[in-house]
């Protein structure tokens, strides 16, 4: 028979002898990093780190020792700075900045994950500071990014002003040097005038738009100047549709005004033919402004002015403006306008007349003839035409020889007494003027039967004849003095000399032509 063995007490392993060092005692585990204080030091907390990194300068990873990553974080630090600086007139573009923020971002996103992976492993790495110390200088250097970012900001408005204001110094500069002859600077006022426009729409938080508005009523005073039509010319300029800015809204409220103020300063000045346009243009495309309706009431008290100029003893300056009065005023569509001509037509030859004979006492005897072919001219149907014509042969007589005695022609002519025929024997039209007791002009038809006599040799005056042309008159007897007249002008005869006759009974007188 088979027999069991006996259980047997299994007894517990005796623990395995720890290892010693050379002295025989065991070694201590390895330490975790500490403090100065003796203190472990745990591993980098995520939210120190990622803090530490939004500063910019890569503070996460230097606690971290990533060394690699930290060059990185500086190297997109440095190229925002080199993109950044120096500061110019204009900001560096927003996509920069924005890139440079989104960088940042993931510096920090980073650092985070670094440090919680490396919080799990059992042996943690060590880092630069101690965590309290890492906290307070993350949150010290959150700020850091603001600040320099503000003083960029801040630094670049300041840059940005004194390029503005520069800006603005030198188009001042070139107005200075433009004077205020707007046509012939055209050109340097628009580059004055987009400098100030530019300036206020593109920078109108600056203080340099701030001053835009003072500068432009400067410039738009400097261009209009004091004559009102180079104020015309340059309102005209402004108010082009594709002016930009607030100087074409402007203009174009005071064009009305500028075709009227030009105009007015052309017709006191005298310059009719230069008045026209302005005014016309007035009336036709600005017909319901107030400049339009003040215009007719404008040129009646120039009209007026006129007048009473000639009707006053030193009023005989300026006439050739009064004698074109007439048909500037009958010009016009404007019936208000037109309907001023004929007050004009009424008084102004009796003015121009009063003027020529004391011009013609005065021995003034160009103007005076000047006023008188005015009358004549400009107002043919005037009852002092008749005058006119007689004081204009007396003093065209007086003109050839200023020391005849021609004396000045009385109002009324006195009746006459003496019969006188003038016989015509030259081939050519003639015209006799006389003056004296009377004057008045014999106009002579040409003589088809005629011929020239030779130079000294004269025809006989035989009297009545079919062939001769011949014309009589009824003059008061005396002394005259005659000549003859061709084309409005008065000559000597042919011998140069003014004919001197005694008229005191009936006869004749006898014209003719010699071979020159």
């Amino acid at each position: 028979m088979s027999t069991e063995p006996a259980p047997t007490a299994i007894l517990p392993e005796e623990p395995a002898a720890a290892p010693t060092d050379a002295t025989g005692e065991a070694p201590e585990p390895p330490a975790t990093p500490q403090d100065a204080d003796g203190a472990p030091r745990p591993s980098a907390r995520p939210l120190t780190a990622a803090l530490l990194n939004l500063s910019g300068l890569g503070l996460g990873y230097l606690h971290l020792r990533a060394w690699l990553r930290l060059v990185v974080a500086l190297a997109a630090t440095g190229g925002l700075a080199w993109v950044a600086l120096p500061i110019g007139r204009e900001p560096i573009a927003v996509w920069w900045a924005l890139g440079y923020l989104g960088a940042l971002g993931l510096f920090a996103l980073d650092a985070a994950l670094l440090a919680r992976r490396r919080a799990r492993r059992e042996t943690p790495r060590r880092t630069v500071w101690t965590p309290r110390a890492a906290g307070r200088i993350a949150w010290a250097t959150l700020a850091v990014v603001p600040l320099l970012g503000t003083a960029y900001v801040v630094t670049q408005h300041e840059v940005l002003e004194q390029h503005l204001a520069y800006d603005l110094a030198q188009a001042e500069e070139s107005l200075d040097s433009a004077g205020t002859a707007f046509g012939a600077f055209r050109k340097t006022y628009d580059a004055a005038y987009t400098t100030y426009v530019e300036t206020a729409e593109e920078h109108p938080g600056t203080r340099a738009a701030d001053r835009v508005p003072g500068l432009i009523d400067d410039l738009y005073a400097q261009a209009k100047g004091e004559r009102e039509c180079n104020a015309l010319t340059a309102v005209r300029h402004f108010a082009l549709p594709d002016t930009p800015g607030p100087l074409r809204a402007v203009a174009q409220g005071e064009l009305s005004g500028a075709l009227h103020d030009c105009g007015m300063e052309f017709v006191e000045e005298g310059e009719l033919s230069a008045a026209e346009r302005p005014l016309a243009e007035l009336m036709t495309d600005h017909a319901s402004s107030d400049p339009a309706a003040a215009l007719p009431d404008d040129l009646a008290a120039w009209r007026d002015g006129l007048i009473e100029r000639l009707a006053s003893k030193k009023g005989c300056t300026g006439t050739a403006t009064v004698t074109d009065s007439t048909s500037f005023l009958a010009g016009f569509d404007s019936g208000k306008i037109s309907e001023l001509a004929d007050k004009a037509r009424a008084e102004v030859p009796a003015g121009l007349l009063k003027c020529a004979v004391r011009q013609f006492k005065a021995e003034d005897l160009l103007d005076a003839q000047a006023n008188l072919d005015a009358v004549l001219d400009a107002y043919p149907r005037a009852k002092e035409a008749g005058y006119a014509g007689r004081l204009q042969i007396a003093t065209g007589i007086a003109l050839r020889d200023p020391k005849a005695g021609v004396k000045l022609p009385p109002l009324k002519e006195p009746e006459g007494t003496v019969t006188l025929t003038v016989h015509n024997y030259s081939p050519n039209k003639v015209e006799m003027v006389y003056t004296g007791p009377a004057t008045g002009v014999i106009t002579l038809d040409a003589c088809d039967d005629c011929t020239y006599y030779a130079k000294g040799d004269r025809p006989e005056c035989v009297g009545y004849s079919l062939t001769v042309p011949s014309e009589t008159v009824t003059i008061p007897a005396g002394d005259y003095i005659t000549a003859t007249r061709h084309d409005g002008v008065i000559y000597d005869w042919e011998d140069g000399n003014l004919g001197r006759e005694s008229f005191t009974v009936d006869g004749g007188f006898c014209t003719w032509s010699s071979k020159r």
